[in-house]
């Protein structure tokens, strides 16, 4: 189902707010190869793909040589490092995660407060509002 001319008209405006507001967050956004909201690049599906490759080929050749068996855990380790790669967003170092309250904090200052602090803040915050 496509949008009226109204809504992307809107969403136009919208993007475009975004983009003058915060330049570095809106083309974190509007990535050029990113799949989903997330750190989901093409090279890292590439690279995850490639390691699964190796994996399978070194579990199937094992029963010829065992020299073959690295093949395989050169392949899972491929394949678990791309994963960590694009779980914490494809290795750019200015993304911003989401603080409770709604602002963006750059990952990598936390700002003075460690995650004990921040979890016992958020469980007061919720036990106070009732």
């Amino acid at each position: 189902m496509s949008l009226s001319e109204q809504e992307q008209r809107a969403l136009r405006e919208i993007e475009q707010a975004l983009m003058a507001d915060d330049p570095k967050f809106g083309k974190s956004v509007t990535g050029e190869n990113t799949l989903a909201g997330g750190g989901l690049t093409l090279r890292g599906i590439a690279l995850f793909v490639v390691g699964l490759v190796l994996l399978v080929a070194g579990v199937a050749l094992s029963q010829q040589t065992l020299w073959f068996s690295v093949l395989g855990v050169v392949g899972f380790l491929v394949m678990f490092g791309s994963g960590v790669w694009m779980l914490r967003g494809g290795g750019g170092s200015d993304k911003i995660s989401i603080s409770p309250r709604g602002g963006g904090v750059p990952t990598g200052q936390s700002g003075g407060s460690s995650l004990g602090d921040k979890m016992e803040e958020n469980f007061r915050r919720r036990f106070e509002g009732r």
